[in-house]
């Protein structure tokens, strides 16, 4: 039973990686035009891979915060009909964390890639 737990586990944390890696590669696809006008203006490859990192920051720490609230919330509803354990604060510290990290962790290599942009992208036409 473990072992299907754990694998059902590091299935979930595999999909979230792969669905941020490819929601962050998406923003990039789709601001290249916007980024080689940033790189043609001045801005230097740190300055957009902080750009992505900081809204990525912003998704993830969002997307952790509600899903913690919604976590504790339907903890006490299950605790309180189905006479189940409350969650400790420890494993939703721990599990909140972990996201938190793999969040981030998916979000660079995306990012990385959108420092590549050159400059000369802003003056061809869409």
């Amino acid at each position: 039973m473990i072992s299907l737990l754990l694998t059902a586990a590091f299935a979930l944390l595999f999909v979230t990686v792969a669905g941020i890696m490819g929601l962050v590669s998406y923003w990039v696809r789709q601001r290249t035009h916007s980024i080689g006008i940033r790189r043609a203006l001045g801005a230097r490859r740190i300055d957009i891979l902080y750009y992505f990192l900081a809204e990525n920051f912003l998704i993830i720490t969002g997307g952790v915060l509600l899903g913690g609230l919604l976590a504790c919330e339907l903890n006490s509803l299950l605790a309180k009909y189905f006479e189940v354990q409350m969650l400790t604060s420890s494993y939703l510290a721990a599990g909140a964390s972990m996201l938190w990290l793999v969040g981030h962790i998916a979000g660079l290599s995306p990012a990385f890639r959108a420092t590549l942009v050159p400059p000369i992208v802003a003056t061809r036409t869409r």
